[in-house]
């Protein structure tokens, strides 16, 4: 059992972070692997266009991203968190997303099989539905990549950097969605 998890925020012991790394610990009480990548710490570039990944099974653009790329493909789940910046994932988790690409086939197909997909949204809005069309077109966009749904999680209120830490209601759900993983 391995699982991956993705922080694309830009505070790397902020809301974000305090979520995703929840959900791993109930994935690692479970006895998986977790492995956490933070984007605004990795050399990412943008997508470049170029197709080549619709002809070969990886991504010409020679980054850090070769680093997400080989962890997913032997992951069984994938958590991926973001703040949500008007009304969209941060700009580093976009970028990210934008590179999964190879991940699919030319038939839009996955290539490496299917993986549970969590994931983790904080936002300083007081309501989780109030970015509820967003999430819900997010839910599909990975399907091609074999990024499965699972679970959401959506943190209210995080107007400080450390306002998820004190959601005892956030962080009981974020350990107990890392421990169904593999139920």
């Amino acid at each position: 059992m391995k699982v991956v998890g993705i922080v694309g925020s830009p505070r790397k012991s902020g809301n974000v972070t305090c979520i995703v790394n929840k959900v791993m610990e109930g994935a690692k009480d479970m006895g998986a692997e977790t492995k956490v990548y933070h984007l605004n710490d990795m050399n990412i570039r943008g997508c470049q266009s170029c197709m080549y990944c619709r002809t070969h099974d990886s991504c010409c653009v020679k980054d850090d991203m070769k680093l997400i790329y080989e962890d997913i493909k032997t992951a069984d789940a994938v958590i991926i968190g973001s703040p949500i910046y008007i009304y969209q994932v941060s700009g580093q988790t976009k970028m990210m997303m934008d590179r999964l690409y190879p991940f699919t086939d030319e038939k839009h197909k996955p290539r490496f099989g299917t993986k549970k997909l969590v994931m983790v949204y904080t936002q300083a809005a007081p309501f989780p539905f109030f970015f509820k069309k967003y999430i819900r077109y997010m839910r599909n966009i990975f399907k091609p990549m074999g990024l499965i749904h699972y679970k959401d999680i959506i943190v209210t209120k995080c107007f400080e950097a450390n306002s998820a830490e004190k959601d005892n209601k956030a962080i009981a759900k974020a350990y107990k969605v890392g421990k169904s993983l593999f139920k």
